[in-house]
């Protein structure tokens, strides 16, 4: 039998998010306790190693509202102005039966409380943190006038240092992951357009401590250039390390980026009977292994290693067809075995659907979610543990 302080930690590990925020005005000892990054690192392994624990699926949605026209009406003055309003949003969906539910409004955030967001994006998640971009409504620019790091669970966020590359941010792909060497966060931005690495730009990395992005020696893994995708919603980390798929070498290859050291690597792909230029391809993470999907024009084919750094244990996981033009990612895996697909329809003026598929099923998700948006609404959509990790520095 443990001490009266390990049976309490053991208890309280166990308990959401929401229960234990509530439970830290129970007492001073139970709220140091809460407050402790000891127990926040343990209660988020726990809930991330069960399959039980509740999974949240994050969606933002913008919605464009009909443009109307006013008259002016100053005397004298007969203009009429164009107006145009767009409506956004973050939703949490349960990843279970029931209905979605509304994320705290995100201009209650702590770095969002002088405006208010005409749109926004996900560009990452890890271990129940979102690194997210935000437009004010009066913004008219390419960027986001404003980068976060938000817990959605406890609604705590730290404004990020912007330092956006000239070219469009349609370019890029990023990454977050946690290093457990140095106990910090960090961001990775690739250029995933750049198909001369000579004449790209160098990936660049952001500590969340140190609070600034510094470019790395090379580009996108120097001369094995990522190989860009219209369905890829960001960069796969697993074991420590971010992947992606090279697209300037033969065979291709997933190059990796060790986030401790901040060294490339690279491994194999799995060997498949037959392949061609035009099939979709990418790497993904799904239930901690590393993945990789292609689409023939006829099914959709997804792999997994089960066996991290060894080429032999790649495994193709299910096959389903894909007649539709559809770009498949995989995003979760249910503890059924069921595997959670973000379908982007490119034929539907890019549509964002989520299913869930094992090779034997085709279900429509998040359910009855029709009365509350539409697909064409849907910007992107992340799967993510509610934990207690504050993005803070001083609480990291």
């Amino acid at each position: 039998m443990g001490s009266h302080e390990e049976i309490v930690m053991d208890i309280l590990s166990r308990l959401p998010v929401k229960s234990l925020l509530r439970f830290k005005c129970v007492s001073k000892f139970w709220n140091k306790l809460i407050s402790e990054p000891y127990f926040k690192r343990m209660h988020l392994n726990v809930h991330t190693n069960n399959h039980n624990s509740p999974k949240k699926l994050l969606i933002s949605q913008v919605i464009s509202l009909p443009t109307y026209y006013i008259r002016s009406s100053a005397i004298g003055d007969r203009r009429v102005y164009r107006l145009s309003k767009t409506i956004f949003n973050f939703y949490s969906f349960s990843l279970s039966n029931s209905g979605p539910q509304l994320v705290k409004d995100i201009r209650k955030l702590d770095s969002l409380s002088s405006f208010k967001p005409r749109s926004g994006c996900v560009y990452c998640c890890c271990d129940g943190l979102c690194f997210i971009g935000i437009w004010r409504e009066r913004d008219n620019t390419q960027h986001p006038s404003i980068s976060l790091l938000w817990n959605p669970s406890t609604g705590e966020s730290i404004k990020l240092p912007t330092q956006y590359p000239e070219s469009s941010p349609d370019k890029y792909l990023y990454g977050l992951g946690y290093d457990s060497t140095s106990d910090d966060y960090k961001i990775i931005r690739i250029d995933a357009f750049d198909g001369v690495c000579d004449y790209g730009l160098p990936d660049e990395i952001l500590a969340i401590k140190s609070a600034s992005w510094k470019k790395t020696s090379q580009c996108a893994g120097g001369p094995c250039g990522i190989l860009a995708r219209i369905s890829e919603l960001y960069l796969a980390f697993v074991e420590g390390a971010f992947h992606w798929e090279s697209g300037h070498v033969y065979p291709s290859c997933v190059v990796t980026f060790n986030i401790s050291n901040e060294t490339y690597g690279n491994m194999s792909l799995p060997v498949r009977p037959y392949s061609n230029t035009s099939e979709e391809t990418g790497v993904s993470a799904v239930g901690g292994r590393l993945c990789y999907h292609h689409d023939d024009g006829i099914n959709f084919n997804l792999w997994v290693m089960k066996d991290y750094g060894m080429k032999e244990s790649w495994t193709k996981w299910f096959s389903i067809p894909n007649h539709m033009k559809c770009y498949i990612t995989p995003i979760y895996r249910f503890s059924n075995d069921e595997v959670l697909l973000s379908c982007l329809y490119e034929k539907a003026d890019y549509e964002f659907v989520y299913k869930t598929a094992n090779g034997s099923s085709n279900l429509m998700w998040p359910q009855h979610s029709n009365d509350i948006m539409h697909p064409k609404t849907i910007m992107d959509g992340f799967v993510y543990t509610e934990s207690l990790i504050s993005p803070r520095l001083d609480a990291l």
